[in-house]
């Protein structure tokens, strides 16, 4: 079978429990049943064998003790929850978490009472199957060709072969996107050096001398004996073709794959370590490998270069636009840096909806690049961070079937043609990072890694005997970083694709609602500025007024007509009205996070220039909104809207970026220090269509009194 041949439906009020549990009674329901189906898998499982849990030990004093103790301590576990953070709330618009839906907390549930772990087959036999299927539907959803797995569940069919002998990709669960993101620079490190070992194996070793003659296709076109090539042409080959090498081996020289495999081991970079690596074969290459991501790249980028040892400082930043998206320019410069120098490129990393500015790096631009210096010799595979932005593209794929909540957005998407652009342009790249447990609403943890050729992941495969046993179906667990996963995380994910369809239908019409909410409480935001108080908001994306370098005056009429015409407006209502809803498509940041700072007016009626009172400020605003485990014995209701905060880095974000950005401020900072700012992230498909109407300008007018509160309580004047 296939996730893709399920249909959903179309009202996702029974994906969530509620804001106040409306849900509780359907999930409590689904939540006992799957408890009783536990019970009874447990009954039935050799019905003869005796049992340890008899009457007489549920009599006993110290069952009856153990018992009080548990139900004493667990009352109070539950106690101390009641001061976790509210992200269920309308008010809680800061971090990348909302409420988790209903299918994915059902099914983790599920299956965490069989306590699965999916690093063996063996110890997940069902598990391991579910994880696999979500990684081919999270594959199809990028755009990925994929190929059906001979193994399938109970009652189900096996899904006929379409993928006509394409190259097939290959999906799973990770922990998280920071694990993705290791793994996915263990593999673009390995395949760049696999050429290198391959052709010294050949060498070496008297049981691969057959393949001797190999040939190899070089970027230029042409074809030339691998065991020629000089290092720096076998550094740069495409990826699909490195692949192809061992495969090649033994279909035109019938070498045994396994026998290539134990030869490669006393060669590859995996086993040797870079350094080793470089000495026995690189002398003539002095540059180690590098990375290559936007100032905006997660933390995870450099920790991971660190762990493999290629050496933090080799993840080489790219200046970003005013736009926080990564400048093509500054990459094209740095591309050929390395084509002057002989520096190897592993890979180029585009951030496709970055954390905290949700900003969607120019993808099609950086392919373009890569087949621009393919011509000068140079090649890499291309990675995008989709940790968050991935379940986006869902808003891109057709479902199954026609539904009113599709077809409102058939004749205007929400998103932007550019993201919208950057989207089609995943098929193209190498692999991908996706989190589930972000923007696919299921718990943690439930990260995602994907590949556009699943050959990929056999360069960075460990296996021991308890964990693979050999077959044609081996175990998600020998890929990737993780050892022991939990089989629940794998279900969470295949019961949440199976409900909310990957397509409009599904989580394409959630996440196109959630981007919708974004853009009206951008608008209830930066109209905040039309009111006579003591505050402005500058969000990091400009109005379109501003962005085409429009007058004070101009760029005033159309916060007017923000006012007039989109605030407040129902969805039906805007769709029709075909001006105010192309200058809506225009509004915010690329997906559904706004990055915004706040500055005061001084009581001479000039606006605040003093960099560190800026910060003092919006420092404030965090605080005043915001939860942390210094203030677990606060009422949380003093906590009237979540938030969370960052900050602009000078030496990060670079020259460009941040003159222009403090100069919209109306800041001076001689001394480049960075700008503190705050976030609010839209995952809330609801926030326009509550009982009550919109709440994006009823949350916009607490913001505006708590930033004056924080104006008050610092004396900033």
């Amino acid at each position: 079978m296939k996730l893709s041949e399920t249909i959903g439906a179309d009202e996702p009020g029974a994906y969530f429990l509620g804001t106040r549990g409306g849900n509780a009674e359907m999930m409590l329901e689904l939540l006992t049943r799957a408890l009783q189906a536990h019970v009874d898998f447990r009954k039935g499982y050799h019905p003869e064998d005796p049992d340890y849990l008899t009457d007489a030990v549920k009599k006993s004093d110290g069952y009856k003790e153990a018992v009080k103790l548990l139900e004493k301590q667990h009352g109070k576990v539950l106690q101390e929850l009641q001061k976790s953070g509210p992200f269920f709330s309308p008010r809680s618009i800061g971090h990348m978490l909302w409420d988790t839906c209903v299918p994915g907390m059902v099914g983790y549930f599920a299956a965490m009472l069989y306590n699965q772990n999916n690093t063996a087959a063996e110890a997940s036999p069902v598990t391991t199957i579910m994880e696999m299927l979500v990684g081919n539907d999270l594959c199809e959803m990028l755009g990925f060709n994929t190929r059906p797995f001979s193994v399938h569940l109970p009652g189900e069919k096996a899904a006929p072969d379409t993928s006509g002998g394409k190259i097939a990709g290959w999906g799973h669960i990770t922990c998280d996107g920071s694990v993705a993101n290791l793994e996915a620079l263990w593999a673009g490190r390995n395949i760049k050096f696999l050429p290198v070992a391959l052709k010294n194996a050949i060498l070496g070793d008297e049981s691969l001398k057959a393949a001797k003659a190999l040939e190899v296709k070089l970027l230029d076109g042409s074809v030339a004996k691998l065991t020629e090539c000089d290092n720096w042409l076998l550094l740069n080959l495409k990826a699909d073709d490195v692949l192809e090498l061992t495969p090649r081996m033994h279909d035109l020289y019938g070498i045994d794959p396994s026998a290539i495999s134990d030869v490669l081991n006393n060669y590859s970079v995996q086993n040797l370590g870079l350094l080793e690596f470089y000495k026995r074969f690189l002398k003539d290459i002095n540059e180690p490998p590098v990375a290559l991501a936007p100032a905006t790249k997660h933390y995870s980028w450099p920790k991971g270069a660190a762990i493999l040892g290629i050496g933090a400082n080799n993840v080489l930043s790219v200046l970003v636009g005013t736009d926080a998206r990564m400048d093509l320019h500054n990459l094209e410069q740095k591309l050929q840096n390395c084509v002057d120098k002989k520096i190897p490129v592993m890979t180029v990393i585009a951030v496709i909806g970055s954390t905290e500015e949700s900003a969607v790096d120019p993808l099609d631009g950086i392919i373009a690049l890569r087949e621009k210096f393919r011509g000068k010799g140079l090649d890499f595979t291309i990675h995008a961070d989709a940790a968050w932005g991935g379940y986006f593209a869902s808003m891109l794929r057709e479902g199954k079937k026609r539904t009113a909540r599709v077809e409102l957005w058939r004749d205007g998407m929400p998103m932007s043609d550019y993201v919208t652009k950057q989207y089609a342009s995943i098929a193209e790249i190498d692999t991908v990072t996706i989190d589930p447990h972000k923007a696919g609403y299921v718990p943690y943890p439930a990260g995602g890694m994907c590949y556009r050729n699943s050959a990929m992941r056999g360069t960075i495969t460990f296996t021991a005997p308890v964990v693979y046993h050999g077959g044609a179906d081996p175990t998600v667990g020998v890929y990737g970083v993780e050892g022991s996963k939990p089989g629940a995380a794998a279900s969470a994910v295949y019961l949440s694709h199976r409900v909310i369809r990957t397509d409009k239908t599904g989580y394409g019409a959630i996440l196109a609602d959630c981007m919708y909410g974004a853009k009206q409480f951008y608008a209830s935001m930066i109209t905040l500025n039309l009111h006579d108080r003591p505050f402005k908001i500058v969000p990091l994306c400009e109005l379109p007024a501003e962005r085409n370098g429009g007058s004070a005056e101009e760029i005033h009429e159309q916060l007017l007509f923000i006012q007039q015409r989109i605030v407040g407006v129902s969805k039906h209502d805007l769709v029709r009205d075909s001006e105010a809803f192309e200058l809506f498509r225009q509004l915010g940041q690329d997906q559904t996070i706004l990055t915004y700072v706040f500055n005061f007016r001084k009581s001479d009626g000039s606006w605040n220039t003093d960099i560190d009172q800026l910060n003092t400020m919006n420092n404030g605003v965090f605080d005043r909104c915001s939860m942390s485990p210094r203030r677990v014995s606060e009422d949380i209701n003093n906590t009237k809207l979540i938030v969370t905060s960052s900050k602009f880095e000078y030496q990060a974000y670079g020259e460009k970026f941040m003159d222009y950005f403090q100069g919209r401020l109306g800041i001076e900072n001689p001394h480049h220090k960075n700008i503190n700012f705050n976030i609010s992230t839209l995952m809330n498909p609801w926030l326009t269509d509550t009982e009550a109407g919109s709440f994006a300008p009823t949350w916009a007018a607490i913001m505006a009194d708590e930033v004056e509160a924080v104006i008050a309580e610092n004396n900033l004047c």
